[in-house]
C-alpha cells in the first residue's frame, strides 16, 4: 500500500483495483437479479394456475412438486444476491481504506483482508448461481413429466423391452 506523503496518483492507482471489482460485481448482481424476477414470475404464475379450477389434480400435484424446487431456487439466488452486496461492501471498504492510507497507514494493513473477502464473498455467490442452475433442471424435469411420455412407456409403446438408450 502507498506509504504517508505518498503520490495522489498511485493512490489513486491502488484504490481503481477495487472499483474494477465493484463494478464487475455489479454486472453479477444485475444478472442475479433477473434470475431472480424470472423464477419469481414463474412461482406467480404456477399459483395462479394452481388456483384455477380447471387445473387438473394431476397438474396441482405437479404444481405442488415444483414449487418445492423453485423456493430452493429463490433462496439460492437471494444469497447470490446478499453475498454480493457484501463484496461490494468489502471492496468499496478497501478503495476508501486506499484513498485514506496517505493520512493513516494503519488502515491500510485491512485493506487485503477485505479484499481476500470480498473475492470469497464473489465464490460462495457464484456457488449459489451453481446450485440454483442445478435446481432449474429439476424444475424442467417436473415440468416436462406429465408432458412427455416416461421412457418406461416409450418402451411399451414401441414394442422395445430391451435397455437401449434413445
Amino acid at each position: 500500500m502507498p506509504a504517508i506523503g505518498a503520490d495522489p496518483m498511485q493512490i489513486l492507482a491502488a484504490a481503481v483495483s477495487p472499483v474494477v471489482l465493484v463494478s464487475a460485481t455489479a454486472i453479477l448482481i444485475s444478472g442475479s437479479n433477473a434470475r431472480y424476477i424470472s423464477i419469481s414470475d414463474r412461482v406467480r404464475s404456477l399459483t395462479r394456475e394452481f388456483r384455477d379450477e380447471t387445473c387438473t389434480p394431476q397438474r396441482r400435484n405437479t404444481i405442488s412438486r415444483e414449487m418445492t424446487t423453485f423456493m430452493r431456487r429463490i433462496r439460492l439466488v437471494a444469497w447470490a444476491v446478499r453475498v454480493l452486496y457484501a463484496a461490494v461492501g468489502c471492496f468499496v471498504t478497501v478503495a476508501i481504506i486506499i484513498s485514506a492510507s496517505s493520512r493513516h497507514a494503519m488502515l491500510s494493513a485491512a485493506t487485503i483482508p477485505l479484499f481476500a473477502t470480498g473475492t470469497g464473498l464473489i465464490m460462495a455467490a457464484i456457488i449459489c448461481q451453481l446450485l440454483e442452475l442445478q435446481s432449474s433442471s429439476r424444475t424442467i424435469q417436473l415440468e416436462v413429466s406429465d408432458v412427455l411420455p416416461s421412457r418406461r412407456h416409450r418402451k411399451s409403446s414401441l414394442g422395445d423391452s430391451s435397455d437401449r438408450r434413445d
